[in-house]
């Protein structure tokens, strides 16, 4: 009998493991889309996917452990913080950067799910805060080390320019333009000599 059971060999590697993965990311893009996280499945992901669950759960035991695999290649991009030589110019290059994964399907699922509220998502949103406002904080720091900016306000100016971004279209009509984020940054370091 025990010939007869089916058996599960854990998580596969290789050409069609990468196939899978990308189909169920591309599948949870869409179902986010479509019905938002408060309805998000993983049964309708493994369906658009054309996977099994077990597949999708194998992998991804959870809808946060999903949502931040399809949002980790836009994490990858605040591993490093800009260093131009000016804060100012710095801050508008991290703006921008945060404005265009915004507009991105990935941007947009993780902005809906987020708007959702869900505590299932508490960690994974702290995960994702915490990663993408370093690059402001060591830019920040650097203004501080360089006497630009009060010790004191590393902390608040990197929560004004990354939540004054992150929020932005919360409360203007749409995305902040080149010009909004360059006014931004002069605000929140404003001793900066601006660089030609």
């Amino acid at each position: 009998m025990d010939g007869d059971k089916r058996r599960t060999r854990g998580v596969q590697q290789g050409p069609r493991s990468t196939e899978v993965v990308e189909r169920v990311l591309r599948a949870t893009v869409s179902e986010l889309g479509r019905v938002g996280f408060a309805d998000f499945s993983m049964e309708a992901v493994a369906r658009e996917a054309g996977v099994n669950r077990t597949t999708v759960y194998r992998r991804w035991p959870t809808r946060s452990a999903l949502l931040g695999a399809v949002v980790q290649p836009l994490m990858d991009r605040y591993d490093a913080a800009p260093d131009t030589g000016s804060t100012q110019h710095d801050l508008e290059l991290l703006m921008r950067q945060i404005r265009s994964s915004s507009d991105t399907p990935e941007g947009r699922a993780l902005t809906a799910a987020t708007r959702a509220a869900s505590e299932e998502l508490h960690e994974l949103v702290a995960a994702i805060v915490l990663r993408a406002s370093t690059p402001f904080r060591t830019v920040l720091q650097r203004a501080a080390d360089a006497g630009l900016l009060d010790q004191e306000d590393v902390d608040p100016a990197t929560q004004l320019a990354f939540f004054g971004i992150v929020m932005w279209e919360q409360s203007h009509s749409g995305p902040a333009t080149d010009s909004d984020c360059a006014r931004l940054a002069r605000l929140i370091v404003p001793g900066e000599q601006t660089v030609s």
